[in-house]
Formats: C-alpha cells, sequence, structure tokens
C-alpha cells in the first residue's frame, strides 16, 4: 500500500515518499522491471507528473550520486524514459503505418507471386515455342547456307568447265605435241649429243652437211626425229645468248654453235681462233671469276696451272701450238682421283686438288693447226675461224646497231619478253597441273583452284596476245634489219678479198680488227640520207673506195691491178652479173 502524496511547500512538486521508495528498490525483481519496462505505455500524463521533477535544478546524475549510486542510476533512467517518450510520440504513427504498409506489403507479395507463378508458366510456353522457332530458323538457315554452297558449287564448276574448256583444245594440241617429241626424243637427243661431240671442229658448212647426212642415216635406220629440229634452241635458251652477245659473243648462228659447245661440251675447249674472237668472248665471260690468262711457253705455266686447280678458277692458255705440255695431259683427260670429299689430279710429279670452278680454255691463232688424234680426243676442238656468211651476219648487226640502233634495242627487248611470257605460261601451268592433281576431295570446293585458274586463263591469253604481236613485230624488224644486208655482204666481200690476198704474198695480213675499224669509219663519215636506200648506197661507196684504199695502200705496185680486177669479179660475181 501506497502512502498518499502531499504537495511540498518548498518545491513545486508532491514531497517525496521514502519509505515507498526504499520498499520498491528493496523488492529483488526492480532491475529487471526497469529493463522490461513497458516503455510504450508511458503517456502524457505520467510526463506531465513527472516534469516538475525533471525541471529541478538538482535533478540530475552528479547531486543524485552524491546521494547514492543507485538513486542517481534511477535518476538517468527516468531521464531516459521521459526523452523516449518524446520520440516515441513521434515513433508510434511510423510504427502504426508500418503495419498497414506490411499487411499491404503480404497482399502486394502474395499477388506477386501468384502473378510470377503465372509468368513462369508462360516464360515456359514461350520457351518451348521459342526453341521450336530457333529449330525452325536453324532449318531454315542450313537450307539457306546449303543453297549458297550448292551455287557457289554450281558457279565454282561453271568456271571450272569454261577455264578448262579453254584449255582443252591447247592442252590436248600439246599433248599431242609432247607425245610426238617423246617419239622423236631418241633421234633428237643423238643429233644433239652427235653435234656437240663432232661438228666442233668444223666450219658452217660442213656442219649442215653433216647434220643432213646423220638426218639421212637415222631416217634410213627408221629412227624418229625432228626434221625441223633447231640445235640452238634445243640446246640452250635465248636469254642466255643475249647474255653472250653482251659479253663479246658475235650473235651469229656459227658464232652461237660454237659458245653451246664451249659451255656443254665435256671436254675442256680448244677454240680455233685466228681472228680473237672466241677468246675475247672467253675473256669477258670469265673476267668476274679471276680468269688466270697464261701461255706454254710462260715461266710460271705449271704454277699458273696449279693456283687455278687449287683455287677453283678458270684458266686460258693462249697461243698454243700443235702440241701440248705433257702436265696437261691428266688434266684434259680428267683423271681425277676422289679423296674423300676432294677430287685430285697429278700435274706432273706433284698432286693438286681439284676445286669446284675450274674450267681451262685452249685457242691458237693458227688458222688451219693440225692436231693428233690424242688431243683431238682429249679436248673440244672448236673452230672460231669467221666465215663469209657468219662475218656478214656480224657486219649486219654493227650496221643495225649504228644506223638502227631502236631496232635491235626493239628486237632484243622483244626476245626477252618473249622468253619471259614463255617462262611465265610455264611456271602458271606447271601450278595450275599441280593443284588439279593434288586437290583433296572435290574440285569445285577448292576455291584456291579456281583463283589459280582464272589468273592462269587471263594470263594465258595476254600472253598469247602479246606473243601475236611478238610475231609480227618480229617479221617488222627483221624485214627492216635486211634492208641493210647488202651492206654487210659487200663488207664480208672485201674482208675476205683481202684475207685470200695473203695466198699471193704472206705479207699481205690484215686483222679482222683493223678491217672492222675500216668499216665503222666508213659509216660515220659516209654521206647521211634520211632515205634509207640512198643510205646504203651511200655507205656501199664509201665502203668499197675505203678498204680498196686502204688495202692498195699496202700492196705491191705489180699486185693493185690485180687486187682491183678482183673486188670486180667479186662484186659482180655477188650481183650474179
Amino acid at each position: 500500500k501506497l502512502e498518499s502524496t502531499q504537495q511540498d511547500p518548498e518545491r513545486p512538486c508532491p514531497k517525496p515518499s521514502w519509505g515507498d521508495s526504499l520498499k520498491l528498490m528493496a523488492q529483488g525483481g526492480l532491475l529487471n522491471s526497469l529493463v522490461n519496462f513497458p516503455k510504450d505505455t508511458i503517456n502524457e500524463e505520467t510526463v506531465e507528473l513527472m516534469k516538475p521533477y525533471i525541471d529541478m535544478e538538482d535533478y540530475n546524475y552528479d547531486n543524485a550520486k552524491k546521494v547514492c549510486g543507485n538513486v542517481a542510476g534511477l535518476c538517468s533512467w527516468t531521464k531516459a524514459m521521459v526523452m523516449f517518450f518524446g520520440i516515441n510520440k513521434e515513433v508510434l504513427p511510423l510504427k502504426d503505418n508500418l503495419l498497414i504498409q506490411e499487411k499491404k506489403l503480404q497482399s502486394a507479395m502474395s499477388d506477386l507471386n501468384s502473378a510470377q507463378a503465372q509468368l513462369d508458366s508462360k516464360q515456359r510456353e514461350l520457351d518451348a515455342v521459342q526453341a521450336e522457332y530457333d529449330k525452325a530458323m536453324k532449318g531454315k538457315q542450313d537450307l539457306m547456307d546449303d543453297a549458297d554452297r550448292c551455287k557457289r558449287k554450281m558457279d565454282t564448276a561453271s568456271t571450272l568447265i569454261n577455264g578448262l574448256g579453254g584449255e582443252k583444245t591447247r592442252w590436248t594440241n600439246q599433248s599431242k605435241e609432247f607425245m610426238e617429241q617423246i617419239g622423236r626424243l631418241v633421234g633428237d637427243v643423238l643429233m644433239g649429243s652427235a653435234f656437240l661431240s663432232y661438228c666442233g671442229p668444223f666450219n658452217q658448212e660442213f656442219r649442215q652437211m653433216l647434220l643432213k647426212k646423220w638426218q639421212k642415216e637415222m631416217k634410213s635406220r627408221k629412227i624418229p626425229y625432228n626434221i625441223d629440229l633447231n640445235l640452238i634452241d634445243m640446246l640452250v635458251e635465248a636469254t642466255t645468248i643475249a647474255d653472250w652477245s653482251l659479253q663479246g659473243l658475235p650473235n651469229d648462228e656459227l658464232s652461237v654453235q660454237n659458245g653451246i659447245i664451249v659451255t656443254s661440251a665435256t671436254r675442256y675447249p680448244l677454240l680455233i681462233d685466228p681472228q680473237t674472237q672466241g677468246k675475247t668472248w672467253v675473256r669477258n665471260k670469265e673476267a668476274n671469276k679471276e680468269l688466270q690468262i697464261t701461255s706454254l711457253n710462260h715461266k710460271y705455266f705449271r704454277t699458273h696451272l696449279e693456283d687455278a686447280l687449287s683455287l677453283g678458277r678458270p684458266m686460258l692458255i693462249e697461243d698454243i701450238g700443235e702440241d701440248l705440255d705433257p702436265a696437261l695431259d691428266n688434266v684434259l683427260e680428267k683423271n681425277f682421283i676422289k679423296v674423300g670429299k676432294t677430287l685430285k689430279v697429278k700435274v706432273g710429279d706433284k698432286e693438286c686438288d681439284v676445286m669446284p670452278g675450274f674450267m681451262l680454255y685452249l685457242t691458237t691463232k693458227m688458222p688451219n693447226p693440225v692436231y693428233t688424234p690424242e688431243i683431238s680426243a682429249k679436248s673440244s676442238i672448236i673452230d672460231f675461224t669467221v666465215t663469209m656468211k657468219g662475218l656478214e651476219d656480224q657486219l649486219l648487226g654493227r650496221v643495225i646497231l649504228t644506223e638502227k640502233s631502236e631496232l635491235e634495242s626493239d628486237r632484243v627487248k622483244l626476245i626477252e619478253d618473249v622468253t619471259n611470257n614463255k617462262k611465265t605460261m610455264k611456271e602458271l601451268e606447271d601450278n595450275l597441273l599441280y593443284r588439279l592433281t593434288s586437290t583433296q576431295g572435290s574440285l569445285v570446293e577448292d576455291e584456291s583452284l579456281i583463283t589459280v585458274l582464272q589468273t592462269t586463263k587471263r594470263t594465258s591469253d595476254e600472253v598469247n596476245e602479246k606473243l601475236k604481236v611478238a610475231a609480227e613485230t618480229s617479221i617488222m624488224i627483221n624485214t627492216a634489219r635486211e634492208e641493210f644486208r647488202p651492206v654487210a655482204t659487200r663488207g664480208s666481200i672485201l674482208y675476205f678479198l683481202i684475207v685470200e690476198m695473203s695466198q699471193v704474198n704472206c705479207m699481205y695480213q690484215t686483222s679482222l680488227k683493223q678491217f672492222l675499224g675500216c668499216f665503222d669509219l666508213s659509216m660515220e663519215r659516209s654521206k647521211k640520207s634520211p632515205i634509207t636506200i640512198k643510205r646504203i648506197n651511200n655507205i656501199i661507196e664509201y665502203l668499197s673506195f675505203e678498204v680498196f684504199r686502204y688495202t692498195v695502200r699496202g700492196l705491191y705496185e705489180e699486185h693493185k691491178i690485180l687486187f682491183t680486177l678482183l673486188v670486180a669479179l667479186k662484186i659482180d660475181l655477188q650481183s650474179k652479173k
């Protein structure tokens, strides 16, 4: 039972009831009741009753602590409850609203779950329909891809048919030609081998006679061969001939044949070279390979030979006679001994290494030497003596270079272009045939093959067109060249007449170099004319008089009339008068 409250006369509050307070604090569950105090039950009336106490100056923790620590705690707790009420007064409506909103949320979540379940059901239906759609679209795309693939194959097949159809005629003809060539190969190779082995010592006319005789012999023995066989085309490329021409080899047929024998024969060449044209060519050809030039009577001949062998250098032995140094026997016969990977040869009583790159050339200025069968067997004797026809071709080349240099450059360029075009065609055809034979699977699936075929066909058409133009240009160039042949013919006649004068007197010797100087001088000093025929006549007249004057100056008086008569007769014979 609590005592009734009484107003404190000194303070604006009831008197404290310490007796009741002590009883309340003496209870064992005070702290528990404070901790679990129903804070939400505090109302305005309770706070209003507490306000006088709260407003007192001495109602604070510090003053209460001076009296008792427990009282100080209760003081702080009461103040906290009042403060809590002030805050809780604003929070309670929010809590009520929270409960309302939570109920609404639960209702909304229930609706959401229902809607989500319905959505999941519809999504499953949509996924099933989408799967069917994707499957149908994939089938459609596969059909489109198949259609595109079939279309590409059809286009490729059409391109392949058109491309190979265009090549069919040519390949069929080439196949027949190749079969015919294979059938004639034995005879052609026999002719080429016989030419390299036996034609070297003879002049142009005798070589032609030999070739005709061999053809007749093969025909009688029923050995197939090519009637129109061109040995030069068979044994050497046009570009190589052009290189030889730049190195100083005359471009007539005899000189080109001699160049083939020099470079292709198995034996070392021995050049019969009175006019030194062959020697000049060899020196220019081997100049960048440290050519060793010597002679049999040179005091260091053996040393030069040993150095050339051991260092792998070409060697030129000039001005040999009809006999050779015995030290050359083993070299000429190629009696090489293989020791490991090195070849050795015995030179006299000394063994020398034979290094790659060694080449031996022998030259003589004797116009008609007589060599023993042994020397003929050891070496490849080649006659570089200038013939009338050969000199005529050489002089024609000099005339064209002087008078129509653009024609000669066009002719050389034409030969190079034709050679390059044929080489390009050969490479493209080889590549195409390789792709056709090496392609795995279907040809129509190899798009790179179609690209190669198109490139080959396009290039083939271009090359064929260029070859037609080249053939027409070649005819024009040759026609233009032939206009100046009378000049070359007159020069050739005059030179060989001068050479024949040595039979009258051995003192009448004139070198080809001297004559060529006189020939060039005649073209330079003769009267110019824009009309070709007139220009040719001017050169011939000046050349004839200049050579006559140059030659007569060195003749005895009694022989001048003879020379004049021979000049007139030779010119009339050539003119068929």
